[in-house]
């Protein structure tokens, strides 16, 4: 019999993030510890330990784990090669902490919302304009997207959303609601992660190379599921323009809302303000906007509760 494992907190670091991953990966296989071990032939304590955080596993063992899933090796070999040098202590101090998860290049999965941004082949992202309400009850986001079509007969586009989990949320489920307000019918909805979601929109008629259009999504978080204190768009494609509008509860205000401009996702888990520091106005609200945003880097508000 395994032992209880740990909660994970996820503070963006590499070894972390790769923990975290794996046992995304394993949740969604709906392996037990001990059934992940009779498949890959390793003992339950080398399955509990690769997916806790204190140090990179094998390359073997990841492998192993990763086949018991079902999963693709070859991408987790690269995503374990990737982390592997970010944490060699030669690697040069300036170079980037944030490497991508290996599904990246497969579903277009980035990061907006309340973490994420679609990319997709097609078409790139002219302009963002969102509008989080953090003093309703659900917490929820409207997103007005203005995209600009690079192909012909564009039909669809798919957006995915990443919603990390609060610290201090050890419940099960993990949700989020999505519903398209105009500009085309939401086909599919998925969670491909567990806090990874995935929207498909078709639209209204197909697009031709330079065609604009605009759609709006509504993004609930269910009743009750804490919100981790951040709300960025990391652009994984060209964007040009992201305008963000956060409403706070004027009757319990944050204690520090803080900008966070062009900075590493691993910046996204420190506890304490990255740069500049916002006051809300007296409606509780906080205003920001950039333009020329760069591939990767995190565009938002984080904020201490």
């Amino acid at each position: 019999m395994g032992r209880p494992q740990s909660p994970l907190e996820r503070d963006g670091s590499p070894r972390r993030e790769f923990a975290f991953w794996l046992r995304d990966l394993r949740a969604r296989s709906g392996l037990t510890y001990e059934q992940l071990a009779r498949v890959s032939n390793y003992a339950t304590s080398t399955m509990q330990d690769a997916a806790a955080g204190q140090r990179l596993p094998t390359l073997p063992v990841v492998r192993a784990f990763v086949r018991a899933c079902g999963d693709d090796e070859a991408k987790w070999e690269t995503y374990w090669t990737q982390i592997r040098r970010i944490i060699d202590p030669d690697t040069p101090y300036d170079m980037s902490r944030a490497v991508e998860p290996p599904w990246a290049d497969a579903s277009g999965r980035g990061e907006n919302g309340t973490e994420g941004s679609g990319t997709a082949e097609g078409w790139y992202l002219q302009s963002l304009v969102a509008e989080v309400r953090l003093d309703a009850e659900p917490i929820e986001a409207i997103e007005k997207r203005l995209i600009v079509a690079t192909v012909n007969g564009l039909a669809e586009i798919a957006t995915s959303v990443s919603v990390p989990r609060h610290p201090d949320d050890t419940s099960e489920s993990h949700e989020l609601e999505a519903e398209l307000l105009d500009g085309g019918s939401l086909e599919q909805r998925e969670q491909p992660f567990q806090s990874y979601f995935r929207n498909v929109v078709a639209l209204p008629r197909p697009l031709q190379i330079g065609d604009h259009h605009e759609y709006t999504l509504r993004l609930r978080i269910p009743r009750g599921q804490p919100m981790a204190p951040h709300y960025v768009h990391v652009p994984l494609q060209r964007s040009d323009h992201f305008d963000l509008l956060v409403r706070f509860n004027p009757l319990r205000p944050p204690q520090q809302v803080w900008k966070l401009e062009g900075v590493s996702t691993t910046v996204l888990y420190e506890r304490n303000p990255a740069s500049e520091l916002i006051a809300p106005d007296e409606t509780g609200e906080v205003h920001v906007t950039f333009r020329g945003l760069r591939q990767g880097l995190s565009y938002g508000v984080s904020w201490m509760p």
